[in-house]
Protein backbone atom coordinates (compact mmCIF):
# COMPACT_ATOMS: atom_id res chain seq x y z
CA UNK A 1 0.00 0.00 0.00
CA UNK A 2 2.60 2.03 0.82
CA UNK A 3 4.48 1.67 -2.48
CA UNK A 4 1.18 2.29 -4.15
CA UNK A 5 1.22 5.26 -2.43
CA UNK A 6 4.30 6.92 -3.48
CA UNK A 7 4.28 5.53 -7.09
CA UNK A 8 3.39 9.42 -8.43
CA UNK A 9 4.47 11.25 -6.12
CA UNK A 10 6.49 13.35 -8.68
CA UNK A 11 3.49 14.27 -10.35
CA UNK A 12 1.75 14.82 -6.52
CA UNK A 13 4.61 17.11 -5.46
CA UNK A 14 4.41 18.83 -8.55
CA UNK A 15 1.29 19.75 -8.35
CA UNK A 16 1.31 20.68 -4.99
CA UNK A 17 4.51 22.91 -5.04
CA UNK A 18 4.34 23.70 -9.38
CA UNK A 19 0.72 24.28 -9.71
CA UNK A 20 0.96 27.05 -12.63
CA UNK A 21 3.37 24.23 -14.37
CA UNK A 22 1.25 21.42 -13.77
CA UNK A 23 -1.52 23.46 -15.14
CA UNK A 24 0.91 23.80 -18.05
CA UNK A 25 1.67 20.35 -18.24
CA UNK A 26 -1.90 19.26 -18.51
CA UNK A 27 -2.37 21.57 -21.55
CA UNK A 28 0.53 20.82 -23.59
CA UNK A 29 -0.21 17.48 -23.40
CA UNK A 30 -3.49 18.20 -24.48
CA UNK A 31 -2.62 20.12 -27.07
CA UNK A 32 0.18 17.76 -28.30
CA UNK A 33 -1.85 14.44 -27.40
CA UNK A 34 1.13 13.28 -25.64
CA UNK A 35 1.90 11.25 -22.47
CA UNK A 36 1.69 13.76 -19.03
CA UNK A 37 5.70 12.50 -18.51
CA UNK A 38 6.67 13.92 -21.89
CA UNK A 39 5.31 17.20 -21.40
CA UNK A 40 6.47 17.59 -17.95
CA UNK A 41 9.60 16.85 -19.83
CA UNK A 42 8.89 19.88 -22.22
CA UNK A 43 7.79 22.24 -18.86
CA UNK A 44 9.76 21.35 -15.73
CA UNK A 45 13.37 19.40 -17.79
CA UNK A 46 12.72 16.24 -16.14
CA UNK A 47 9.70 13.85 -15.98
CA UNK A 48 7.42 13.43 -13.06
CA UNK A 49 8.93 9.73 -12.46
CA UNK A 50 12.59 11.51 -12.61
CA UNK A 51 11.06 13.95 -10.44
CA UNK A 52 9.53 11.44 -8.02
CA UNK A 53 12.44 9.51 -7.57
CA UNK A 54 15.00 12.25 -7.27
CA UNK A 55 12.85 13.41 -4.40
CA UNK A 56 12.59 9.99 -2.74
CA UNK A 57 16.20 9.60 -3.00
CA UNK A 58 17.06 12.77 -1.46
CA UNK A 59 14.63 11.97 1.51
CA UNK A 60 16.50 8.71 2.18
CA UNK A 61 13.56 6.48 0.97
CA UNK A 62 14.10 2.86 0.99
CA UNK A 63 15.07 0.74 -2.33
CA UNK A 64 11.61 -0.97 -2.26
CA UNK A 65 9.73 2.24 -2.58
CA UNK A 66 12.02 3.65 -4.83
CA UNK A 67 12.24 0.88 -7.66
CA UNK A 68 7.88 0.32 -6.96
CA UNK A 69 7.92 4.18 -8.19
CA UNK A 70 9.59 3.31 -11.93
CA UNK A 71 6.95 3.46 -14.44
CA UNK A 72 6.21 -0.64 -16.09
CA UNK A 73 7.12 -0.61 -19.93
CA UNK A 74 4.21 -0.80 -22.38
CA UNK A 75 2.72 -4.08 -23.19
CA UNK A 76 1.77 -6.99 -21.26
CA UNK A 77 3.22 -7.13 -18.03
CA UNK A 78 5.71 -10.01 -17.13
CA UNK A 79 5.77 -12.02 -13.87
CA UNK A 80 8.04 -10.63 -11.56
CA UNK A 81 10.77 -12.41 -10.95
CA UNK A 82 11.37 -11.23 -6.92
CA UNK A 83 10.14 -9.41 -4.15
CA UNK A 84 11.55 -5.84 -5.65
CA UNK A 85 9.80 -6.15 -9.01
CA UNK A 86 6.04 -7.68 -7.56
CA UNK A 87 6.01 -4.94 -5.51
CA UNK A 88 6.49 -2.60 -8.68
CA UNK A 89 3.90 -4.87 -10.02
CA UNK A 90 1.32 -3.98 -7.48
CA UNK A 91 2.21 -0.22 -7.48
CA UNK A 92 1.47 -0.03 -11.15
CA UNK A 93 -1.84 -2.41 -11.15
CA UNK A 94 -2.88 -0.41 -8.39
CA UNK A 95 -2.55 3.09 -9.52
CA UNK A 96 -3.67 1.98 -13.40
CA UNK A 97 -6.97 0.78 -11.54
CA UNK A 98 -7.26 3.84 -9.21
CA UNK A 99 -7.13 5.93 -12.62
CA UNK A 100 -9.54 3.91 -14.23
CA UNK A 101 -12.07 4.81 -11.19
CA UNK A 102 -11.01 8.29 -11.44
CA UNK A 103 -11.52 8.71 -15.07
CA UNK A 104 -13.90 6.02 -16.57
CA UNK A 105 -17.40 6.56 -17.72
CA UNK A 106 -19.64 4.24 -16.53
CA UNK A 107 -19.88 3.55 -20.69
CA UNK A 108 -16.06 2.94 -20.59
CA UNK A 109 -15.77 0.23 -17.38
CA UNK A 110 -16.13 -2.97 -18.74
CA UNK A 111 -13.81 -2.01 -22.32
CA UNK A 112 -11.06 -0.94 -19.26
CA UNK A 113 -11.06 -3.51 -17.18
CA UNK A 114 -10.12 -6.14 -20.06
CA UNK A 115 -7.86 -3.68 -21.13
CA UNK A 116 -6.11 -4.09 -17.20
CA UNK A 117 -7.04 -7.58 -17.14
CA UNK A 118 -4.94 -8.29 -20.77
CA UNK A 119 -2.29 -5.95 -20.02
CA UNK A 120 -1.49 -8.04 -16.10
CA UNK A 121 -3.18 -11.88 -17.51
CA UNK A 122 0.44 -13.14 -16.88
CA UNK A 123 0.73 -11.91 -13.05
CA UNK A 124 -2.73 -11.88 -12.05
CA UNK A 125 -5.36 -14.99 -11.81
CA UNK A 126 -8.61 -12.79 -11.88
CA UNK A 127 -11.31 -11.90 -14.53
CA UNK A 128 -13.40 -8.42 -14.87
CA UNK A 129 -15.84 -9.81 -12.73
CA UNK A 130 -13.27 -10.32 -9.89
CA UNK A 131 -12.08 -7.04 -10.40
CA UNK A 132 -15.19 -5.52 -9.91
CA UNK A 133 -15.92 -6.93 -6.48
CA UNK A 134 -12.49 -6.70 -5.46
CA UNK A 135 -12.92 -2.54 -5.95
CA UNK A 136 -16.02 -2.91 -4.11
CA UNK A 137 -14.47 -3.73 -1.21
CA UNK A 138 -11.62 -1.81 -1.76
CA UNK A 139 -13.81 1.51 -1.65
CA UNK A 140 -14.61 0.54 2.05
CA UNK A 141 -11.28 0.83 2.70
CA UNK A 142 -10.22 3.68 1.04
CA UNK A 143 -12.92 5.23 3.05
CA UNK A 144 -11.23 3.64 6.38
CA UNK A 145 -8.15 5.15 4.99
CA UNK A 146 -9.49 8.59 4.32
CA UNK A 147 -10.82 8.46 8.13
CA UNK A 148 -7.64 8.92 8.91
CA UNK A 149 -6.12 11.61 7.03
CA UNK A 150 -9.24 13.45 7.05
CA UNK A 151 -10.57 13.49 3.96
CA UNK A 152 -13.96 14.04 2.65
CA UNK A 153 -14.18 11.79 -0.43
CA UNK A 154 -18.02 13.39 -1.38
CA UNK A 155 -15.46 16.47 -2.24
CA UNK A 156 -12.93 14.54 -4.49
CA UNK A 157 -13.47 13.35 -8.13
CA UNK A 158 -12.22 10.06 -7.10
CA UNK A 159 -14.97 10.07 -4.35
CA UNK A 160 -17.72 10.73 -6.85
CA UNK A 161 -16.72 7.87 -9.92
CA UNK A 162 -16.70 5.58 -7.10
CA UNK A 163 -19.89 5.78 -6.61
CA UNK A 164 -20.63 4.64 -10.15
CA UNK A 165 -18.24 1.57 -9.26
CA UNK A 166 -19.74 0.83 -5.63
CA UNK A 167 -23.17 1.10 -5.62
CA UNK A 168 -25.20 1.17 -2.73
CA UNK A 169 -22.59 0.08 0.06
CA UNK A 170 -19.60 2.24 -1.58
CA UNK A 171 -21.98 5.24 -1.03
CA UNK A 172 -22.58 4.00 2.50
CA UNK A 173 -19.13 3.79 3.44
CA UNK A 174 -17.90 7.22 1.56
CA UNK A 175 -20.92 8.94 3.26
CA UNK A 176 -19.51 8.45 6.34
CA UNK A 177 -16.28 10.31 5.71
CA UNK A 178 -15.29 13.72 7.68
CA UNK A 179 -15.09 16.99 6.29
CA UNK A 180 -12.55 18.67 5.02
CA UNK A 181 -11.53 20.74 1.68
CA UNK A 182 -8.09 17.97 1.35
CA UNK A 183 -7.92 15.88 -1.71
CA UNK A 184 -5.44 13.32 -3.68
CA UNK A 185 -4.28 10.52 -1.93
CA UNK A 186 -7.01 8.09 -0.84
CA UNK A 187 -7.41 5.99 -4.30
CA UNK A 188 -3.83 4.54 -4.23
CA UNK A 189 -5.08 2.14 -1.25
CA UNK A 190 -6.61 -0.05 -4.01
CA UNK A 191 -3.04 -1.98 -3.86
CA UNK A 192 -5.90 -4.58 -2.15
CA UNK A 193 -7.21 -5.31 -5.39
CA UNK A 194 -3.32 -6.23 -6.67
CA UNK A 195 -2.63 -8.26 -3.75
CA UNK A 196 -5.91 -10.22 -4.02
CA UNK A 197 -4.83 -11.32 -7.61
CA UNK A 198 -0.85 -11.32 -8.07
CA UNK A 199 -0.29 -14.89 -9.21
CA UNK A 200 2.87 -16.74 -7.70
CA UNK A 201 4.07 -17.19 -3.94
CA UNK A 202 0.27 -17.43 -2.26
CA UNK A 203 1.82 -16.65 1.12
CA UNK A 204 3.38 -13.31 -0.29
CA UNK A 205 -0.19 -12.60 -1.97
CA UNK A 206 -1.66 -12.86 1.90
CA UNK A 207 0.93 -10.69 3.35
CA UNK A 208 0.21 -7.91 0.86
CA UNK A 209 -3.90 -8.62 1.70
CA UNK A 210 -3.08 -8.16 5.48
CA UNK A 211 -0.95 -5.04 4.85
CA UNK A 212 -3.36 -3.64 2.53
CA UNK A 213 -6.62 -4.49 5.13
CA UNK A 214 -4.54 -3.01 8.35
CA UNK A 215 -2.87 -0.09 6.28
CA UNK A 216 -5.73 2.55 8.05
CA UNK A 217 -4.17 2.22 11.51
CA UNK A 218 -0.81 0.96 10.82
CA UNK A 219 2.15 3.26 12.40
CA UNK A 220 3.55 3.70 8.33
CA UNK A 221 0.25 5.04 7.66
CA UNK A 222 -0.26 7.67 10.85
CA UNK A 223 3.10 9.03 10.41
CA UNK A 224 2.99 9.44 6.94
CA UNK A 225 -0.05 11.52 7.71
CA UNK A 226 2.11 13.52 10.04
CA UNK A 227 4.79 14.23 7.63
CA UNK A 228 2.10 15.57 5.50
CA UNK A 229 0.55 17.83 7.71
CA UNK A 230 3.88 19.50 8.79
CA UNK A 231 5.13 19.64 5.17
CA UNK A 232 1.65 21.83 4.60
CA UNK A 233 2.48 23.69 7.76
CA UNK A 234 5.53 24.93 7.08
CA UNK A 235 5.11 26.15 3.23
CA UNK A 236 2.65 28.23 5.12
CA UNK A 237 2.52 30.56 8.10
CA UNK A 238 3.12 28.88 10.36
CA UNK A 239 3.44 28.95 14.55
CA UNK A 240 6.13 26.64 16.01
CA UNK A 241 4.62 25.64 18.62
CA UNK A 242 2.03 24.41 16.40
CA UNK A 243 4.01 22.28 14.39
CA UNK A 244 6.01 20.50 17.12
CA UNK A 245 2.84 19.74 18.92
CA UNK A 246 1.29 18.18 15.11
CA UNK A 247 4.55 16.30 15.36
CA UNK A 248 4.35 15.05 18.83
CA UNK A 249 0.67 14.06 18.69
CA UNK A 250 1.58 12.05 15.21
CA UNK A 251 4.71 9.98 17.06
CA UNK A 252 2.67 9.26 20.22
CA UNK A 253 -0.51 7.74 18.69
CA UNK A 254 1.80 5.97 15.66
CA UNK A 255 3.61 3.67 17.69
CA UNK A 256 1.09 4.02 21.14
CA UNK A 257 3.67 5.63 23.74
CA UNK A 258 2.42 6.23 26.95
CA UNK A 259 3.99 9.66 27.24
CA UNK A 260 5.59 11.89 24.66
CA UNK A 261 7.41 15.13 26.05
CA UNK A 262 8.99 18.31 24.07
CA UNK A 263 12.24 19.83 25.77
CA UNK A 264 13.62 23.23 24.78
CA UNK A 265 16.94 24.49 26.41
CA UNK A 266 16.83 27.19 28.74
CA UNK A 267 20.08 29.49 27.27
CA UNK A 268 19.82 31.54 30.69
CA UNK A 269 20.09 28.32 32.78
CA UNK A 270 22.04 26.27 30.21
CA UNK A 271 19.30 23.45 31.24
CA UNK A 272 16.76 20.89 29.24
CA UNK A 273 13.27 21.80 30.08
CA UNK A 274 9.99 19.72 29.61
CA UNK A 275 7.97 22.25 27.85
CA UNK A 276 4.33 19.61 26.72
CA UNK A 277 3.47 16.78 25.73
CA UNK A 278 0.84 13.81 25.27
CA UNK A 279 -0.14 10.93 27.61
CA UNK A 280 -1.88 10.54 30.80
CA UNK A 281 1.30 12.08 32.74
CA UNK A 282 2.84 14.51 29.99
CA UNK A 283 1.71 17.36 32.14
CA UNK A 284 3.20 16.11 35.40
CA UNK A 285 6.56 14.51 34.06
CA UNK A 286 7.44 17.74 31.63
CA UNK A 287 7.02 19.78 34.56
CA UNK A 288 9.65 17.01 36.54
CA UNK A 289 11.72 17.10 33.70
CA UNK A 290 14.17 19.32 34.45
CA UNK A 291 18.36 18.82 33.86
CA UNK A 292 21.44 20.91 33.58
CA UNK A 293 23.45 20.81 30.17
CA UNK A 294 26.79 20.63 31.85
CA UNK A 295 27.88 17.49 30.43
CA UNK A 296 27.57 14.02 32.77
CA UNK A 297 28.07 10.65 31.43
CA UNK A 298 24.62 9.81 31.03
CA UNK A 299 22.78 8.66 28.65
CA UNK A 300 20.55 11.94 28.05
CA UNK A 301 23.93 13.58 27.71
CA UNK A 302 25.06 10.97 24.97
CA UNK A 303 22.41 11.48 23.29
CA UNK A 304 22.09 15.23 22.78
CA UNK A 305 25.94 15.85 22.32
CA UNK A 306 26.59 13.20 19.63
CA UNK A 307 23.40 14.60 18.10
CA UNK A 308 21.82 10.46 18.38
CA UNK A 309 18.94 9.05 18.16
CA UNK A 310 18.60 6.04 21.73
CA UNK A 311 16.88 3.77 22.11
CA UNK A 312 16.60 2.54 25.96
CA UNK A 313 14.80 -1.33 26.60
CA UNK A 314 15.35 -2.05 29.86
CA UNK A 315 16.23 1.44 32.33
CA UNK A 316 17.17 -1.76 34.94
CA UNK A 317 19.53 -3.31 32.60
CA UNK A 318 22.71 -3.72 34.45
CA UNK A 319 24.75 -1.97 31.90
CA UNK A 320 22.49 0.75 31.42
CA UNK A 321 21.39 1.28 34.90
CA UNK A 322 24.30 3.24 35.68
CA UNK A 323 23.67 5.99 33.14
CA UNK A 324 20.26 6.56 34.00
CA UNK A 325 20.43 9.69 36.21
CA UNK A 326 18.84 10.23 39.21
CA UNK A 327 16.36 13.04 38.63
CA UNK A 328 14.88 10.94 36.06
CA UNK A 329 13.80 7.70 38.18
CA UNK A 330 12.26 10.41 40.21
CA UNK A 331 10.41 12.13 37.39
CA UNK A 332 9.64 8.43 35.24
CA UNK A 333 8.52 5.35 35.83
CA UNK A 334 8.79 4.05 32.60
CA UNK A 335 11.40 1.20 31.89
CA UNK A 336 11.75 2.30 28.19
CA UNK A 337 11.91 5.15 26.24
CA UNK A 338 13.41 6.58 23.25
CA UNK A 339 15.31 10.02 22.94
CA UNK A 340 15.20 11.95 19.40
CA UNK A 341 17.62 15.19 19.55
CA UNK A 342 17.00 18.31 17.54
CA UNK A 343 19.98 19.81 17.20
CA UNK A 344 20.77 23.06 15.22
CA UNK A 345 24.45 24.02 14.01
CA UNK A 346 25.82 21.18 15.81
CA UNK A 347 24.00 22.58 19.24
CA UNK A 348 21.31 20.81 20.98
CA UNK A 349 18.47 22.97 21.00
CA UNK A 350 15.35 20.35 21.73
CA UNK A 351 14.98 17.15 22.38
CA UNK A 352 11.44 14.56 21.77
CA UNK A 353 11.04 11.92 24.84
CA UNK A 354 8.86 9.52 24.64
CA UNK A 355 8.38 6.15 26.66
CA UNK A 356 6.15 2.86 27.73
CA UNK A 357 5.67 1.56 30.90
CA UNK A 358 7.32 -1.88 30.57
CA UNK A 359 10.47 -3.15 29.54
CA UNK A 360 11.57 -4.38 25.80
CA UNK A 361 7.66 -2.65 24.89
CA UNK A 362 9.40 0.28 22.74
CA UNK A 363 10.19 -2.08 19.15
CA UNK A 364 11.16 0.30 16.13
CA UNK A 365 11.23 -1.39 13.10
CA UNK A 366 13.54 0.13 10.35
CA UNK A 367 10.70 2.05 7.66
CA UNK A 368 9.07 3.58 10.95
CA UNK A 369 12.67 4.62 12.20
CA UNK A 370 12.90 6.03 9.07
CA UNK A 371 9.88 8.06 9.31
CA UNK A 372 10.14 8.97 12.94
CA UNK A 373 13.24 11.00 11.96
CA UNK A 374 11.60 12.40 9.14
CA UNK A 375 9.53 13.93 11.79
CA UNK A 376 12.14 15.21 13.68
CA UNK A 377 14.06 16.69 10.97
CA UNK A 378 10.79 18.75 9.92
CA UNK A 379 10.71 19.72 13.54
CA UNK A 380 14.61 21.14 13.33
CA UNK A 381 13.51 22.66 10.15
CA UNK A 382 10.35 24.90 12.02
CA UNK A 383 13.15 25.45 14.70
CA UNK A 384 15.21 27.03 12.23
CA UNK A 385 13.04 28.71 10.16
CA UNK A 386 11.50 30.43 13.40
CA UNK A 387 14.90 31.91 14.36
Amino acid sequence: MICSLFHNLGRLLSQYYFPDESAEIRRLAQQKDCSDDLAAQQVLGLSFEDLGVGIAQSWGFPRLIINSMRKLPPGSVRRPANMDDRLRVLAALSNDLCSLVADAGVEQQAKELRRIVARFGEVIEVDEQDLQRTLRKSFEQVSQFAGVLRLNLQQTNFGKQSRAWGGAAGGRALAADLPTQEDGLAGTVLSDVAADGLAGDEAAADGARSTAAAAPVSSEVILMAGIQDVSNALISDFKLNDVLRIILETIYRAKGFKNVILCVRDGRSNAMLGRFGFGPEAPEIAKRFRFSLVFSADIFHAALANGADILISDTRDAKIAPRIPAWFRRAVTAETFVVFPLCVRGNAVAMIYADRQRAGEIVIAKAELSLLRTLRNQAVLAIKQSI
